[in-house]
């Protein structure tokens, strides 16, 4: 055992290049793997926790069935106040304003989860209960008392510091374009309930908020804790279809992590994503490991063989290099560990622009530590397994007389019979079966492993035919050198099948990412030409009703105005199950001078389809629900109403993709006879044929903006924030894609560092008979552009086809049908990557080709 470590740490610190070449795959590898569990967590923790937040300690939270129904009875508070099994009841009234002193917000919120529209988020509370569930940590002044009908208000810190509010300073708040007047009474931390609105924050009392608001008599929500015996999960489920029984279907009862599961949902798809990149990543970095540990072997025959003559047995060769990998293992794991740290605080930046809310500081979590570091020490030990299986077969007497001589062996010879097999398989299973039931895509990312690695395994038996097509190419560019150059491939079929290899999955991300997000952007800005139709998108952060739809529209320079308006609203399916969807009420008259919608392909008659709108008791579903539900025109969804349960027909099929596609469009008329409001959450604005957008906009502006707090963007200005936050979206994959990019660049400087050092003596010899250095250093510079080019067409290869099988996976799962998109040039590009990143890394092993002297090449052995 002494002797195996003393042999280990002589290896490892004779090879210090060969040794960090080694832990660089397994440093990368732990690296993504850490930095994504840990974003991935951070953001779905914060989420969590921010609605957690919202309802604090309570176990069940009670919220009309209607978002828009303007609350519901405090009459409710009785009938629980009854129930044994309630500890406390908490109501509460909820309500957006906006500060009278506000700057003019000119800007509108954009995130992953759509618009945001800003203001102050006002929480009417009992003060001597709601502290039972919400936490409220004052930092300065007090909490407010408990007398009704004192305007008194507590706000976050960070709120009143960024608008320079002091504790015992009167406050303005619009409220229906009235002014009310509060004093500030005290300051509280941005965390717990402080953390709502990313800290735009408020408190007032309950009856305050009931007439501001317009609630009188009326509540938003009740949080209720119920008694310690009732508070495990089974006893909770009880309580809560016992309280749904009893209440009715005009109330939902749901548990607080419940309000957050659409956001972590529609985090969920992205997330997956950036899961399934991340193996990938770590799958590339296990071919340099394994690329690495070849090459040591061959280059270390010699040693090998004398270990074997002085008594060591075949298993302790073996255990020898599996040791050393474990070395390797660890060390290039702990390292993952802190680079991964380092990228995922970087990661976690990004998150929080695409999210547009503060994540909750970054913790390193235990168990994904331990587990980073088990999968790199795993990956460096089956990564090295064969190489040091090889190494125990060598013989003593084979030793001796051959240094360095690479051979072929089973994989090379037989590999490409398993590689068709798992080629075939995998690509049959991809297409039968695109998982939809696998949210996770775990199932999928095994059997696209099993693809890559099949199409891994043909590439010796097509090295020849790709050396043969290929080698004009490399003869235009590098002369008869590179002639040699590109034969040489041929002559190390394992070496070059591990570079290739690389070079390859590296090539198929980058091609993956770009028809991803080329396919996304054509189908999000078609969408979004409707969606933000017109020429000027106005919206507030207070409720806008038909005076600033009258007012909007006497501007010069209008030619049209039409509202739009977003709530929530379920679906009784026939099952008695309810699904939540999002109504989007649009008035069809006006609509239509003003934009259109992108009817999908099997709808025959857009124009009735309106009609049919405009009629009443119609509705417009999207694309992602005809998909996902098997609806069709002509289908009936029962919707809960204020007025009971109410059928509307399907009146057409559109593409939307508001709030992941989960969402339906109906009549104005409609919204206001069975859900009783009028107000519009935006306008969309069609100038005049001769007027400028932002000339429109600024009248508009000048005239109302103040009054009405308006928020006013042009349509152009607005695509272009929209279109970067998708391309921030997708750097995430760029990242993991450049990593794996790393990755290939490395294996081919080792690969070619290894076949020069092989080829010293025919070096020499070459040099000898006149070869120039220049033509030395072209030959080198061939071969590793032959293999840049090889991996750079079947990764684009694999990359379409996987792009193609992710797109139809998203359908299957999500209800999201994208037209395919293969950016031509882009897919060019990424061939040329794949040379020039080879061409990159075969420069030092060129150079050191092109130094050998002669006399030395001869007396190399």
């Amino acid at each position: 055992m002494s002797l195996t470590r003393m042999i280990t740490l002589r290896s490892l610190r004779s090879r210090p290049m060969r040794m960090l070449l080694s832990m660089f795959g397994i440093i990368l590898g732990v690296a993504t793997v850490l930095a994504i569990s840990v974003t991935n967590r951070t953001a779905l923790e914060s989420i969590t926790k921010l609605f957690e937040d919202t309802s604090g300690r309570s176990d069940l939270v009670i919220t009309p069935a209607d978002t828009d129904a303007g609350g519901f009875s405090a009459r409710v508070l009785d009938l629980l106040m009854k129930n044994s099994g309630i500890e406390a009841v908490v109501p509460s009234v909820q309500g957006s304003t906006v500060l009278a002193e506000d700057l003019e917000q000119d800007e509108i919120g954009l995130s992953m989860f759509g618009f945001g529209m800003g203001g102050l988020l006002v929480y009417g509370i009992e003060p001597q209960i709601d502290p039972l569930v919400r936490d409220y940590r004052i930092v300065d002044g007090q909490f407010l008392s408990e007398k009704e009908n004192r305007n008194e208000v507590v706000l976050v810190e960070t709120f009143a510091d960024e608008n320079e509010i002091k504790v015992g300073d009167t406050i303005k708040i619009v409220i229906d374009n009235h002014i009310e007047r509060l004093k500030v009474v005290g300051l509280i931390a941005k965390e717990g309930a402080g953390r709502l609105n990313n800290g735009s924050f408020a408190v007032i009392t309950l009856d305050l908020a009931q007439k501001f608001f317009q609630r009188e008599r009326k509540i938003d929500q009740i949080d209720l804790v119920v008694i310690p015996e009732l508070s495990d999960n089974e006893n909770l489920e009880i309580l809560k279809t016992s309280l749904q029984s009893a209440l009715g279907d005009d109330f939902s009862v749901i548990f607080p992590a419940a309000q957050g599961q659409r956001q972590t949902q529609m985090l969920g798809t992205y997330q997956i994503g950036l899961n399934f990149l991340s193996g990938m990543a770590l799958f590339v970095g296990a071919f340099l490991i394994y690329n690495t540990f070849s090459m040591t072997v061959v280059e270390r025959t010699r040693e090998f063989g004398m270990l074997r003559t002085v008594g060591m047995t075949r298993a302790q060769v073996t255990g020898q290099v599996l040791s050393e990998a474990g070395v390797l293992g660890i060390l290039g794991s702990l390292l993952g560990v802190g680079l991964g740290i380092l990228i995922a605080q970087g990661l976690t930046r990004l998150m929080e622009l695409l999210l547009e809310q503060e994540l909750t500081t970054l913790e390193i979590p235990q168990d994904v530590v331990i587990s980073s570091v088990l999968i790199g020490v795993a990956v460096a030990l089956i990564s090295s397994t064969l190489p040091a299986f090889q190494a125990g077969r060598i013989s003593p007497l084979e030793a001796l007389r051959i240094r360095a001589l690479s051979q072929d062996n089973w994989l090379t010879r037989r590999g490409w019979i398993l590689g068709a097999v798992l080629l075939i398989f995998s690509i049959v299973v991809l297409i039968i079966n695109p998982f939809p039931y696998d949210v996770q895509f775990r199932m999928g990312s095994m059997v696209v492993f099993s693809l890559f690695f099949g199409g891994t395994l043909m590439i010796p038996v097509s090295v020849n035919p790709w050396e043969r097509l290929m080698r004009p190419v490399i003869q235009i560019f590098f002369g008869r050198s590179g002639r040699i150059g590109s034969s040489n491939i041929q002559r190390a079929k394992l070496r070059t099948t591990l570079t290739v290899g690389a070079l390859m999955v590296g090539i198929s991300m980058i091609v993956i990412v770009w028809a991803m997000t080329e396919s996304f952007k054509g189908d999000l800005d078609t969408w979004l030409e409707g969606y933000v139709g017109g020429d000027v998108f106005v919206t507030s952060s207070v409720p806008m009703g038909k005076a600033v739809w009258r007012r909007i529209e006497s501007i010069d320079g209008v030619l049209a105005a039409t509202p739009i308006h977003y709530f929530d609203v379920e679906w009784r399916q026939d099952s008695g199950e309810k699904v939540d969807l999002t109504f989007m009420a649009f008035d069809p008259a006006s609509h239509s001078k003003v934009t259109s919608f992108l009817f999908d392909k099997t709808d025959p008659d857009p124009q009735g389809s309106l009609k049919q709108i405009a009629a009443g008791n119609s509705i417009f579903i999207s694309s992602v629900i005809h998909e996902k539900y098997g609806l069709d025109i002509g289908d009936e969804l029962t919707l809960i109403t204020r007025r009971g349960d109410r059928d509307f027909r399907v009146a057409g099929i559109v593409v939307d993709y508001y709030n992941q596609g989960i969402v339906i469009s109906g009549g104005w008329n409609d919204m206001a006879r069975y859900y009783h409001n009028e107000d519009a959450t935006a306008f969309l604005v069609k100038v005049v044929p001769g007027y400028s957008p932002d000339e429109v906009g600024d009248l508009l502006d000048d005239k109302y903006g103040k009054r009405d707090r308006l928020i006013i963007a042009s349509n152009e200005k607005l695509l272009g924030r929209v279109t970067l936050l998708m391309q921030q979206a997708f750097s995430m994959f760029d990242v993991l894609a450049l990593i794996s990019m790393l990755v290939g660049f490395l294996g081919i400087t080792n690969t070619l560092t290894v076949n020069v050092l092989e080829r010293t003596q025919e070096i020499g010899m070459l040099r000898g008979v006149g070869m120039t250095r220049e033509q030395i250093v072209q030959m080198v510079l061939a071969e590793a552009a032959l293999m840049g080019l090889i991996g750079g067409i079947l990764g684009v290869a694999f990359g379409v086809v996987l792009s193609r099988v992710f797109m139809a996976a998203m359908a299957a799962m999500s209800g999201y049908s994208l037209e395919f998109v293969l950016p031509t040039q882009r897919v060019v590009i990424a061939v040329l990557i794949g040379v020039v990143v080879s061409l990159v890394a075969a420069f030092f092993p060129a150079i050191r080709a092109a130094r050998i002297r002669i006399l030395d090449a001869i007396h190399y052995e």
